[in-house]
């Protein structure tokens, strides 16, 4: 007699079932990506923060954060660190990047020094609901 291998009508049944579930509650999440875009938003200015003040540290010039609109960039001393104009540091990923969800600050710019502090204590609005703040004393980007 012949065995014949293969899937049982209860088998199938059960993953048809499991695979509807999961296509419930997964299809959703990807339908309505305004959350992911937000969060990406968020993680991304938070990180261009960061840089900003770890730049300062590391290069012992100033480094302004400018925010206009959606639109936010880093910047530099135009020609040595005594300088008090600002040109955007060309050629880096988190100059001149927007977010597409919506950003509002507190402060349109403000600047790291070589200490890693910054000239004034900032919040910055992303998305309408998540806020990044800035403490001014010890540059500490506070992103949780």
């Amino acid at each position: 007699m012949k065995q014949e291998a293969g899937f049982t009508l209860v088998e199938l049944v059960v993953i048809i079932i499991l695979l509807g579930i999961l296509a419930a509650f997964a299809l959703p999440r990807f339908v309505d990506i305004e959350t992911f875009r937000a969060r990406a938003s968020y993680d991304e200015v938070a990180g261009a923060l960061r840089y900003a003040q770890k730049l300062a540290v590391a290069s012992g010039c100033n480094v302004q954060f400018v925010v206009s609109g959606n639109n936010f960039a880093l910047q530099r001393p135009a020609a040595d660190c005594s300088d008090t104009s600002y040109i955007d540091i060309s050629g880096h990923p988190v100059s001149g990047n927007s977010v597409d969800v919506g950003m509002t600050s507190s402060h349109s710019s403000f600047i790291f020094d070589p200490m890693g502090r910054s000239s004034e204590t900032v919040t910055l609005t992303i998305g309408g609901t998540e806020t990044i703040r800035v403490v001014a004393e010890t540059g500490y980007v506070d992103a949780p």
